[in-house]
C-alpha cells in the first residue's frame, strides 16, 4: 500500500497517538453514534497483508480561509470495490471536533487533535470509488478506495470545528469487482494509528516543506517551502520559465509553528497551488515560515525580512536545482523563474513585509496583492510607480486608516491611486463560484488604469480579512495579468 499520509505531517504525536488507540473504545462507546469498538491497529504491512476487508482510513480535508476542514474520508481495502454495491447509508461517519481553545492561525494555539469531545455525525452527501484516497465525485475512477463525501458551507471563511481524526463504521455489505463479500462490521475504525493520523490535504500534498536557504558568509538562513508547478514535473519542464509568487504568512504561524502549519491554518499560501488556481495561473510558489514576527506595529523588522528578499533573489539566478532527489520527476531539474513575473502577496504581518520588499526592491516585483497591511508613508514612498491592490475592511482600525495616510504621499510621488469612496460588500464572495457581481464591481475599479487600486469592504474587521479576501477572483486575476516592463 502507498503511504500518502503526507509524512504524518498533521500527526497529533506519539503520546496524542497512543492515547487515542488505547481509549478509542470508550470514545465509541460513549459518544452515542454507534461506534461501538475500535478497530486493531495496522501499522505495517505484513499486517495489512493479512487480512482482508478494510486496509486503512484517511482523512479527506481542504484548507479554507477558516482553516483546515475535513470533507471526507477515503476507505482502502485490499480489492477493487464494485461501486454498485455502494449507498449514502453504507458507512456511519463523524468526525472530532477541535480541542478547546483552538482558532487556526493564532500563535501558541492548542493542539487541535487534543479534544476529549466525542466524535460528531457527519451527513453523507456523496458516496463512490477511486483509486486514490481523494475527493472527486464527477471524476471517480475504480479503485480500492471507497469515498465518502460530506456537505461543507459555501462561506470558505468560517472558522474550522474540525480535528483531522475522523471514524467510520460500515453499516451494510460491500461487493468487490471480484465478487467477494465484505459484510457490515460493529468495529470502528479511525485514521489514527501509532504513525499519527493518515490524513490528505488537496493542494498541500504536492508542496515540499523544510527547504532552507542560506547564506555562509553571513551564516544566515530561511527556512520555506515551495510548490513546483505540475508541468515542471513533466519531462522537460526545466526548459520552461515560470512566475513566481512569494506567499508570506502572518506573525500567528511564527514561534512555535512548523512548516505544515504556513500551509495549512490559512489558505494564504496553499490556495495558489489548488489545481484549479494553477489551470488558471500556474507559477511557482513560496511562502518563508519564520521564527519570529518579523515586522511588528513599531515599524521595526528583524533580519528575516531581507532574508526573504534573498531567497526570491536566489531563485532569480535560475539555479535552484534542490527538487526532492530520491523522487524521479524533479531529480537535477534546475528551476527557471520569468523575471518579468514575480509577485508577492501576505496578509497582516505578511501583507507589511510585501509592502516592504515591493519598496525597497521596487525592479523586482511586477505587482503585490496587500491585503490587511500597513506601512508608515514615509518608509514607502517609492511604492508611488508600482502595481498594488491594496485590500481591508472598514473594522481594521490598522490597516485601514494607515493606508489612508498613504495616499495622498503615493499621488504626491506621481502614483495614479485610484480610491473609490463606495465599499464593497464581502457576502459577495461566497460562494465562490458566483462572483459575477463582485467581478464587475471590482474590474470597473481596476480598469481605471490606476496603478494603485485601494479598496475595502464593509464590517470586515483584521481577523475576517484573511478568511475572506484572498478568494476574490478578480484580484487573484488582476495579480498574474501584471507584467514587469
Amino acid at each position: 500500500m502507498t503511504e500518502v499520509s503526507r509524512r504524518n505531517f498533521v500527526a497529533a504525536g506519539a503520546t496524542l497517538a497512543g492515547a487515542l488507540l488505547g481509549t478509542q473504545k470508550s470514545y465509541a462507546l460513549g459518544n452515542g453514534n454507534g461506534f461501538r469498538a475500535a478497530a486493531p491497529d495496522l501499522d505495517s504491512k505484513s499486517d495489512q497483508a493479512k487480512r482482508s476487508g478494510i486496509q486503512r482510513v484517511y482523512a479527506l480535508c481542504e484548507v479554507t480561509g477558516g482553516g483546515e476542514k475535513v470533507y471526507g474520508i477515503a476507505i482502502e481495502y485490499d480489492s477493487d470495490i464494485d461501486a454498485s454495491s455502494l449507498k449514502l447509508d453504507s458507512y456511519k461517519a463523524a468526525v472530532y471536533p477541535v480541542a478547546k481553545g483552538f482558532f487556526a492561525g493564532m500563535p501558541q494555539e492548542p493542539d487541535k487533535n487534543q479534544s476529549t469531545e466525542p466524535a460528531k455525525d457527519r451527513s453523507i452527501v456523496a458516496i463512490y470509488t477511486n483509486d486514490a484516497p481523494q475527493l472527486g465525485r464527477n471524476a471517480s475512477k475504480n479503485g480500492s478506495y471507497v469515498i465518502i463525501e460530506f456537505a461543507h458551507d459555501s462561506d470558505l471563511s468560517l472558522p474550522t470545528a474540525d480535528s483531522d481524526r475522523v471514524v467510520i463504521l460500515q453499516n451494510k455489505a460491500i461487493k468487490s469487482v471480484k465478487g467477494s463479500l465484505y459484510p457490515p462490521s460493529k468495529a470502528a475504525w479511525s485514521n489514527s494509528d501509532r504513525r499519527g493520523n493518515h490524513v490528505v490535504i488537496r493542494g498541500v500534498d504536492d508542496w515540499e516543506q523544510n527547504h532552507w536557504w542560506w547564506d555562509d558568509t553571513r551564516s544566515a538562513w530561511l527556512e520555506y517551502s515551495i510548490y513546483l508547478p505540475k508541468s515542471f514535473l513533466k519531462a522537460g519542464g526545466e526548459r520552461q520559465s515560470y512566475p513566481l509568487l512569494l506567499a508570506i504568512t502572518h506573525s500567528g504561524t511564527s514561534y512555535d509553528g512548523d512548516c505544515a502549519q504556513t500551509l495549512t491554518e490559512q489558505c494564504i499560501a496553499s490556495l495558489w497551488s489548488l489545481p484549479e488556481e494553477q489551470a488558471e495561473h500556474e507559477c511557482v510558489v513560496i511562502t518563508p515560515r519564520y521564527e519570529r514576527t518579523t515586522m511588528n506595529d513599531y515599524w521595526e523588522h528583524t533580519y528575516d525580512v531581507e532574508n526573504t528578499y534573498k531567497l526570491v533573489e536566489s531563485l532569480l539566478k535560475n539555479t535552484w536545482n534542490y527538487g526532492n532527489p530520491n523522487l524521479e520527476d524533479r531529480r537535477d531539474k534546475v528551476l527557471k523563474i520569468d523575471p518579468k513575473r514575480v509577485y508577492c502577496t501576505g496578509w497582516s504581518m505578511g501583507a507589511m513585509t510585501s509592502l516592504w520588499l515591493m519598496a525597497k526592491h521596487p525592479d523586482t516585483f511586477a505587482a503585490g496583492l496587500i491585503i490587511a497591511g500597513q506601512q508608515r508613508p514615509s518608509d514607502v514612498r517609492s511604492l508611488a510607480r508600482q502595481k498594488l491592490l491594496i485590500i481591508t475592511g472598514t473594522e481594521d482600525h490598522n490597516a485601514t486608516p494607515w493606508n489612508e495616510k498613504c495616499v495622498p504621499v503615493w499621488r504626491e510621488a506621481g502614483g495614479v491611486v485610484i480610491r473609490p469612496e463606495e465599499t464593497l460588500d464581502p457576502s459577495l464572495i461566497f460562494p465562490v463560484d458566483n462572483q459575477k457581481s463582485l467581478t464587475h464591481q471590482i474590474n470597473s475599479y481596476l480598469d481605471k488604469n490606476g496603478n494603485i487600486t485601494f479598496l475595502t469592504f464593509k464590517g470586515v474587521d483584521h481577523m475576517a480579512s484573511a478568511r475572506k479576501f484572498f478568494y476574490i477572483k478578480a484580484a487573484r486575476d488582476w495579480l498574474f495579468k501584471q507584467v514587469k516592463k
